[in-house]
């Protein structure tokens, strides 16, 4: 089963910088920016807000004005302690027609212009993505995100999430990746999950959609794994 990656993409080799990144530091919610508590297993409160973002730039020599909001934004600064992506309304309203587990959207808005605009802050748990993984059938190894290369050729079975975790551990591994990725029979019908650091991984039929919305900062590229059913293998 292929899968994609969705991530920003407000960068190119030509033009460098095409859309800011939001800055939610005075934000009045401040619990957003507790990284003591783990939102990545969890949700915020119920009366979290992201009113007044501020788009700013990355880097060294960022363009003199900023080009525009867009339905996809990355963070600067203090950035939110979980795994939250800034989305435009229509970005929400298309994100909330198709199967997300573990996903809520916050409300809030980008200062840009001295005009509010409407915004949401789209927030996965990224810490639920093993219930979904068929440990008995699937393998791991040991691989650098960075290099994009496996770092040794051990091929590694466990028995679950935490049994990985513990052989990571004492192999010294830098991360983990999937030899072989066999999921539960229900992760057929999700659009959308955060993987370890694969990232959020998409269906096919989500990709489709926001190419023909034609969403802007927006990358979608190849998974670089393929996805097995276990009731099909």
């Amino acid at each position: 089963m292929k899968r994609f990656i969705l991530q920003t993409g407000g960068r190119d080799e030509t033009i460098n910088y095409i859309y800011p990144d939001l800055n939610p530091e005075n934000i009045p919610s401040q619990n957003a920016l507790d990284r003591k508590i783990i939102y990545y297993q969890q949700f915020m409160p119920e009366d979290t807000s992201f009113h007044s973002m501020i788009p700013l730039y990355v880097g060294d020599h960022p363009p003199e004005e900023i080009h525009a909001i867009c339905d996809l934004h990355g963070w600067i600064k203090d950035i939110p302690a979980g795994l939250m992506y800034p989305v435009s309304k229509q970005f929400k309203e298309l994100l909330e027609q198709f199967a997300i587990p573990n996903t809520k959207f916050y409300e809030g808005s980008v200062l840009w212009n001295e005009k509010e605009y409407p915004y949401f802050v789209w927030h996965l748990l990224t810490e639920k993505y093993q219930q979904n993984i068929d440990f008995g059938k699937s393998s791991f190894g040991n691989y650098n995100f960075i290099r994009h290369k496996w770092i040794s050729d051990d091929e590694i079975i466990v028995e679950d999430y935490n049994d990985l975790i513990e052989k990571k551990d004492a192999l010294d591994w830098r991360d983990w990746g999937f030899r072989r990725a066999v999921m539960k029979p229900d992760f057929r019908d999700i659009d959308a999950i955060s993987i370890h650091r694969y990232g959020i991984v998409i269906s096919k039929r989500l990709k489709e959609a926001i190419e023909s919305a034609q969403l802007t900062n927006v990358s979608i590229t190849p998974c670089p794994i393929e996805f097995e059913i276990s009731d099909q293998i």
